[in-house]
């Protein structure tokens, strides 16, 4: 019988069908990590630096893994390493690799290392599983705890993390889960036994507390439900759940007299009509600006182990602007900054965007506050060109609040999004025609993967121009944006 690991445990409470499947029909090709498991395995490095220790080694396996542990404890005493790292157990049909083991004066103190400012209520059947078969494998473990990272703590010397980790016991919280956990353990044993695929519908399961890598493969054998479901509607768990009680699941069917916010009528209307909503009385503000036009767009990460000096845990950092500037509609410049080498010079940073912005004029942005919001850092962290960022942030004009008073079109399913917006103006702005960064989250991928030394010459060729091209994307399809909004031709090549 396959052993029932720690990850296959949490994959079980997440959902039967998904541990089944990973054990009798698992994905042919491994899921990528995304930025949140990089980020972990970053925080795990710093703790390990912090507190040196012996690491047991993966490589070999995970019974190589548990020989090497159960070498080291029958040493015995004080001849047992003070730290264990990646310490393996097993217990019958239970294994499991912890984050830390640590000596303690009667035992030996467990700890789960989580790259999250806080403890969470699913850390804790984590590191009950753990504690349940290091127990029964005969391991006394007088102390359970969650190390995880301290949100004030500020970098302020390069590689010196001193503080960054913070401990919080849960000892009591762990010792009053076991019997439950023993429990859902028997049970994961029996999913795992069985020969039949479970039975169990998609919900919210589905994505919390992690997104379910067979997702794709629950859902494919659903019945199509209407194209415009009433869960569409924005701002409306209330009203949407009134209108699935009184059997109305497509919004073309719904009565206008059932909706009173304007916005949902708004929205009612363009989808049983297949007429967009446009009111031309919210874009005048828009229609009043002169040129030159500013569009700015910035890309950011947040790392759960600071590099730069000044910042703290999952500060948004800049790393890369775009900025097209609109003289006229045949004068088109493009400006951009992508900091690899050089992330953390926000004084570069800062001087290159002052440089490629006209004086005057608006500067445009889709959800201003963002863009505002880094201006405002950036110029804590470059202080000699913290005049010319304010300048900039007071010009700033957001698209999204003229676009969502002025604008909907039902494909956009409820959403104001700019990958939403733009496919209903152009077919060929669609943001899923992109390369391999397509959002946010692959901007942030292709950054880490970027700066990570092993990645190949050609491969950082690739993600170089990926993120370039999706960071220009963004800017360009805000002139577009502007254009449309202002009755204007769009000119659909940037």
């Amino acid at each position: 019988m396959p052993w029932l690991t720690k990850s296959r445990f949490l994959s079980g409470l997440q959902c039967q069908k998904r541990l089944w499947f990973e054990i009798h029909q698992p994905l042919e090709e491994e899921v990528e990590p995304g930025p949140a498991v990089l980020q972990g395995r970053s925080f795990d490095e710093v703790v390990q630096r912090l507190h040196p220790g012996v690491v047991i080694s993966r490589e070999a396996g995970m019974s190589a893994a548990i020989a090497e542990t159960e070498r080291l404890l029958l040493l015995g005493g004080a001849l047992v390493p003070t730290v264990i790292y990646q310490p393996a157990f097993r217990s019958g049909d239970l294994a499991v690799i912890a984050d830390v083991l640590r000596r303690a004066p009667a035992g030996f103190e467990l700890i789960e290392v989580k790259a999250t400012t806080a403890v969470k209520e699913t850390h804790i059947p984590d590191v009950a599983f753990q504690a349940l078969v290091l127990r029964r494998a005969g391991l006394p473990v007088q102390g359970m705890f969650i190390g995880h990272v301290n949100n004030q703590f500020v970098l302020k010397r390069l590689g010196r993390y001193e503080g960054i980790l913070t401990e919080a016991e849960v000892t009591d919280e762990v010792m009053a889960s076991l019997p439950t956990v023993a429990d859902q353990a028997t049970e994961c044993q029996r999913i795992i036994q069985q020969p039949w695929v479970p039975t169990k519908e998609v919900g919210d399961h589905c994505f919390t507390p992690y997104d379910c890598p067979f997702i794709g493969r629950c859902h494919r054998d659903l019945p199509v439900g209407p194209e415009y479901h009433v869960d569409l509607l924005p701002r409306s768990g209330k009203v949407t759940h009134a209108l699935i009680e009184d059997g109305y699941d497509d919004l073309r069917d719904v009565p206008a007299g059932r909706l009173t916010n304007a916005v949902h009528l708004r929205v009612l209307d363009a989808t049983v009509t297949g007429t967009p909503y446009f009111d031309v009385a919210a874009t005048m503000e828009l229609r009043g600006f002169a040129p030159p036009f500013s569009y700015l767009d910035f890309e950011t990460i947040n790392m759960a182990v600071p590099e730069v000096i000044g910042t703290h845990p999952y500060e948004q950092v800049p790393f890369q602007w775009s900025v097209h500037v609109e003289r006229s509609a045949r004068d088109i410049s493009h400006a951009e900054f992508l900091a690899i080498e050089s992330f953390g010079d926000f004084r570069a940073m800062a001087l290159a965007l002052i440089t490629a912005l006209p004086a005057d004029g608006p500067v445009f942005a889709y959800n201003a506050s963002f863009e505002r919001g880094v201006l405002d850092r950036l110029a804590d962290l470059a202080p000699e060109y913290a005049a010319g960022l304010n300048a900039i942030a007071q010009r700033l004009f957001d698209l999204l609040t003229v676009t969502r008073r002025a604008y909907y079109h039902r494909d956009m399913q409820g959403s104001w999004s700019i990958k939403n917006v733009m496919p209903t103006i152009a077919a060929s702005l669609n943001y899923d025609l992109m390369g391999e960064v397509q959002g946010g989250g692959g901007a942030q991928s292709a950054f880490l993967e970027l700066r990570d030394p092993g990645t190949s010459p050609e491969r950082v060729a690739e993600l170089r121009a990926a993120l370039l091209g999706y960071c220009k994307h963004d800017t360009w399809v805000m002139v577009v944006l502007r254009r449309f909004l202002c009755g204007e031709p769009l000119g659909l090549s940037g």
